[in-house]
């Protein structure tokens, strides 16, 4: 084999700056498209009185990956679990009056995530949020749920079936509590 030969090889360049780029676009577009979440709430119609039951749904949101669908046999039986991935999804799930707890991965776009909780927060009273991420510790999750993107609960990965039923549980007495 010959220098010449060498040189004749293909090779393979990565532009990081424009993989960066459009990475940074996706999540962009993502977060816009969240803003334009429908919720409506027919304001002559009272909320329904939560279900006594623990069999409660749990929406899991896969924005732009797939969290949630390859978790899903690592987290706690007995609940009502639906994955989403499309805003379409979530919006129409959220139509219901009944308690539930949307949950989020906040690894895979934390911008979206914070505009839903938001306006999940502000617009959806029994529809409560929780937020689970890799580095999430007591004290920012303390710092974060003072902010109107707060959740009602955070989550620190890796998944624990006993330690998720415990949040789902805590969440769901807190709004038990309160009606």
């Amino acid at each position: 084999m010959s220098e010449h030969d060498e040189d004749d090889k293909p090779t393979v360049v990565l532009d990081l700056n424009a993989l960066k780029k459009q990475k940074l676009k996706q999540e962009e577009e993502l977060a816009n498209l969240a803003s334009e979440l429908e919720f409506s709430i027919p304001q002559d119609e009272p909320e329904n009185e939560m279900s006594k039951s623990h069999n409660f749904p749990v929406i899991l949101f896969d924005l732009g990956g797939d969290f949630f669908q390859k978790s899903l046999a690592h987290l706690p039986q007995g609940f009502d679990y639906r994955v989403l991935k499309t805003l379409p999804e979530l919006n129409n799930a959220l139509k219901t009056k009944e308690f539930q707890i949307v949950v989020f991965h906040y690894d895979s776009n934390p911008k979206a995530v914070n505009q839903l909780c938001a306006q999940i927060k502000s617009k959806k009273p029994l529809t409560k949020t929780l937020i689970m991420a890799k580095a999430i510790s007591p004290e920012k999750a303390r710092i974060h749920a003072q902010t109107p993107s707060g959740a009602a609960g955070y989550y620190q990965l890796p998944l624990n079936a006993l330690k998720i039923e415990d949040e789902f549980l805590r969440i769901y007495s807190k709004v038990e509590k309160a009606s």
